[in-house]
């Protein structure tokens, strides 16, 4: 089955219900929008939307972190792995995504380290997590096409 979404970007498209996840407390600074649509970039299968299915004009460029930085190592704090327990996670089995930002004037890319999605694509449930990362963003030079 397929659920419709209307997004600002792409018009009204149609997602598979395995590419929606439900985040129970949102996503920092976006709490009240619970449920996002996973969708590809046209960029390539290293860059994914994930579109708020309540909000049309709400959308986050994600990645897995290692796309863009190899040697990214995942460290959550205690108290945000039991929060995610709770919410019926298994880190286990989770997938993470960093936000990204492209910065169009200065042409760079902002991979926001300190805040990833864990995806449990067994539960189609998500919970975004503040880590211990060093750097908060890493900005990494696009390259001239």
């Amino acid at each position: 089955m397929t659920v419709e979404v209307v997004t600002s970007r792409f018009g009204t498209i149609e997602v598979p219900e395995e590419r929606i996840f439900f985040f129970p407390r949102g996503l920092i600074g976006f709490e009240r929008l619970k449920r996002y649509a996973r969708i590809d970039s046209t960029k390539g299968a290293s860059i994914q939307w994930l579109q708020a299915l309540d909000d049309p004009e709400t959308a986050f460029l994600v990645s897995a972190p290692t796309t863009y930085l190899p040697s990214f190592e995942l460290k959550i704090p205690k108290s945000d792995a039991s929060r995610a327990l709770n919410e019926g996670l298994d880190l286990k089995g989770l997938e993470t995504l960093t936000i990204l930002h492209v910065d169009r004037v200065n042409q760079s890319l902002h991979v926001h380290v300190q805040a990833p999605l864990l995806l449990d694509p067994t539960t189609m449930k998500g919970v975004q997590v503040v880590t211990d990362a060093e750097n908060a963003t890493v900005t990494i030079p696009l390259k001239s096409s």
